[in-house]
């Protein structure tokens, strides 16, 4: 048992902000018994659903955007609509408030916040929150729309996954932190994505033909899309990443996932209806990225919630309340970089990612 002892002991003990739970459920996987972890993890989904009926909590579900100074919590309602800004040749124009799938709404739901330093007189990101569909209606997630002529994105390793070293840290760097508004998790690790990855212009899994697979050009313009199709490897492409097949095509949900038994989309529950912690990301037609993230989502209402703010095509990126996480951050009045957690209920520090971590993700920053 000693060498069993010692590698959980360093599983435990290493780098990197994972809570205990997660570091054993890590160490459970590379160790051979993830078939234990998935027959856990089933038990758990089916025993810890979201609430079904009910009305939010305006306060607990509230975002949290990082501001100038100090750390500000937006309750609900979150606006009365998009703040009127000129429309900037080269920028892009905000969506439209998004349509709840629950009736009645609730006060802000589908309204858009502003969010982020103005960059050439444009704001680059938006915020609301909107329920995922007409069963679970106390609980509202997350969506983030983000203009990518005013930001620029950029993905980052983590330290386990998918190690290094490579030509960036697993944080980022403090030289590039004062222009940081947002980084988010990047998907499922590696080997479970059925799936590759290229970062920095390097391959480090090969990459799987019609895989939904997240890019970053060199430019820093992110794209999502079926890799051979929608996307492909250029001269000019930064990283790729991919997670199990795309949930939105053609601007619709997938046809099949409602119907596919726990083999594309994750392991849980019957025809992945579990609803749960999720987080996924969009591209719209005009290039903009749309983000969602929260509870009670299963991988059809993760899909339809990108199709409803204009995702022509989609990607799930992360299942688990442990690694569900979208951050925002600004400098503050003592001139240092910090970060708030978008919702209240997700899990990490809001300083992470400022600091060395285990699992690749996305910053976004100001061009």
């Amino acid at each position: 048992m000693l060498p069993v002892m010692w590698s959980y002991a360093r599983a435990l003990t290493g780098p990197g902000n994972d809570s205990l739970q997660a570091r054993t459920v890590e160490w459970a996987r590379d160790n051979h018994l993830g078939w234990a972890v998935d027959r856990l993890e089933k038990w758990w989904y089916s025993n810890h659903q979201a609430k079904i009926g009910g009305t939010p909590n305006l306060t607990a579900a509230a975002v949290v955007v990082a501001s100038a100074g100090t750390a500000t919590s937006v309750p609900e309602p979150l606006g009365v609509g998009i703040p009127a800004l000129p429309h900037l040749p080269g920028h892009l124009e905000p969506p439209l408030p998004l349509v709840s799938p629950a009736t009645p709404t609730v006060p802000g739901e589908g309204e858009w916040t502003a969010f982020g330093p103005l960059v050439n007189g444009a704001q680059g990101a938006y915020v609301t929150t909107v329920r995922p569909d007409a069963i679970h209606t106390s609980v509202l997630d997350a969506v983030i729309w983000f203009d990518p002529t005013i930001l620029k994105f950029r993905q980052y390793p983590g330290l386990k996954i998918p190690g290094s070293p490579w030509d960036r840290p697993p944080h980022v760097e403090v030289s590039r932190q004062a222009q940081l508004v947002a980084a988010f998790a990047g998907g499922f690790r590696i080997r479970d994505s059925n799936g590759g990855m290229i970062l920095g212009h390097v391959p480090l899994v090969p990459m799987r033909d019609g895989g939904a697979t997240f890019t970053i050009d060199d430019n820093g313009v992110p794209n999502i899309g079926a890799w051979g199709t929608d996307v492909s490897n250029s001269s000019t492409l930064d990283s790729a990443r991919q997670s199990l097949d795309p949930i939105v095509v053609n601007g619709a949900p997938a046809p099949d996932l409602t119907t596919d038994p726990n083999k594309k989309w994750g392991f849980t529950g019957p025809a992945n209806k579990s609803a749960v912690w999720r987080s996924g990301a969009g591209v719209r037609a005009d290039g903009s990225l749309i983000w969602v993230g929260g509870d009670g989502l299963t991988v059809e209402t993760l899909a339809e919630t990108l199709v409803r703010a204009g995702a022509v095509r989609g990607m799930q990126l992360e299942i688990n309340h442990e690694w569900v996480q979208l951050n925002t951050y600004a400098v503050g009045a003592d001139g240092t970089v910090h970060g708030q957690r978008l919702l209240h209920g997700m899990q990490h520090t809001g300083d992470r990612w400022l600091t060395e971590d285990t699992r690749d993700f996305v910053a976004v920053f100001s061009r």
